[in-house]
């Protein structure tokens, strides 16, 4: 093995060079990364260790609520799609599918992409906001044409263009542009669209 690594700096000794620097540098940013992680980990036990027991119980009660009230609207979502009996939409984030829903029958399922979640700021203000994909029941505002519809709370629902290679816009869902033109026929003002 050694002769092997030998013969070939020997050979290439530029490329050699060059693929231990990188993995050099890879190992210092580890390094950096793992001791980074153990600061963070002692200023936390450092400001747990500051709090009395009830602001640790407090503060304990609000991560487990928030974590559990993300779960809840999931599943309420899951639920309400589940049971609603008019035309409606459901989009499975976790596995990238929509569904043409009715009397809890699947109609039709079309693959989407969700697009990433991202940090925006404002244009007007100084305020940042994050854009996420849409959790729980929505409702079709508005209808561009048979490219998109815009959600009640700001989501999106749009065709994918023809030869677009970009990622999904952030905190929106994209639609092959042929999936969406069966489905447009479909869509109205006020119908319920689940997001679980």
């Amino acid at each position: 093995m050694l002769t092997r690594f030998r013969a070939l700096a020997r050979a290439f000794p530029v490329t050699v060079r060059i693929i231990l620097g990188c993995a050099t540098l890879l190992v210092v940013a580890d390094i950096g990364l793992l001791a980074r992680r153990a600061m963070y980990a002692r200023e936390t036990a450092r400001l747990r260790q500051a709090l009395t027991a009830v602001e640790r119980e407090r503060v304990d009660a609000a991560l487990t609520a928030d974590s559990n009230r993300v779960a809840a609207i999931v599943e309420l979502a899951r639920r309400d799609a589940r049971g609603d009996e008019r035309l409606h939409l459901s989009v499975a984030l976790d596995s990238g599918r929509m569904h043409l829903e009715q009397q809890g029958a699947i109609l039709r399922t079309m693959n989407v992409e969700i697009g990433p979640d991202r940090w925006e700021r404002g244009a007007t203000t100084p305020d940042s906001v994050l854009l996420t994909a849409p959790r729980g029941a929505r409702t079709i505002e508005r209808l561009f044409g048979d490219t998109a519809v815009a959600l009640s709370g700001g989501g999106l629902i749009y065709a994918r263009p023809a030869h677009d290679s970009a990622a999904a816009i952030p905190g929106a869902v994209r639609v092959a542009a042929t999936d969406f033109r069966v489905l447009w026929p479909n869509l109205k003002l006020g119908q319920r669209v689940y997001f679980y």
